[in-house]
């Protein structure tokens, strides 16, 4: 069916007709359907209930999840000297032609002293590494940070499908100082933002 602007529709019977309607086709005869708030020309739409769209503009927010440390198998102890899963959590795209943004972040503490380095990524599926960050401390006294820091850490990857996605955090260290985590709904949090491509 052409757009409103583009031809005129014969309608026959509006019951309660209003300002605010949608033409639309059967495939019989043309039908209008009252939407609280909707004015064509200006393209408000103002409806109760939720609205399920199937294609979205190049960058528009498909969806938004936050996600608090509860909810992402989030660590809560000292971890020194390997490879360690910080937290992780599965997401399940909305699109199959999208890009999923991931931004953790977490409160964490390193105790002991001497030169240490430790870094942080983001890993998609097991494999897909998406995002990295490192920290490294200077060999002297009162030496602190000399880098970037863990947390928090961002990264995105592009989405071709609508199966799950399963999304870690890692923690990589050789030093034998430990790095604590801490797991309160207010020391730990992931927000995955899907938009379209």
């Amino acid at each position: 069916m052409d757009p409103l602007s583009h031809k005129d529709y014969p309608v026959t019977y509006v019951a309660n007709p209003t300002e605010n309607a949608v033409i639309t086709s059967n495939g019989v005869k043309n039908v209008v359907v009252a939407q609280p708030g909707l004015i064509y020309n200006q393209a408000r739409l103002d409806v109760s209930g939720s609205v399920n769209p199937t294609t979205w503009t190049v960058g528009q927010t498909i969806n938004t999840a936050f996600i608090e440390s509860a909810q992402m198998a989030q660590r809560n102890d000292a971890v020194a000297n390997g490879t360690y899963t910080v937290a992780s959590y599965t997401y399940t795209p909305k699109s199959n032609n999208s890009r999923i943004i991931v931004d953790y972040s977490a409160l964490y503490r390193i105790t002991g002293f001497n030169a240490d380095e430790f870094e942080s990524r983001i890993l998609i599926d097991g494999t897909t590494l998406i995002a990295k960050r490192q920290q490294a401390y200077a060999n002297e006294a009162g030496g602190g940070t000399r880098s970037g820091t863990l947390f928090p850490i961002c990264g995105g990857i592009a989405n071709n499908a609508l199966t799950s996605r399963t999304i870690a955090i890692i923690l990589y260290t050789l030093s034998t100082d430990p790095v604590q985590f801490y797991s309160a709904s207010f020391d730990a949090c992931m927000k995955i933002t899907e938009i379209a491509l």
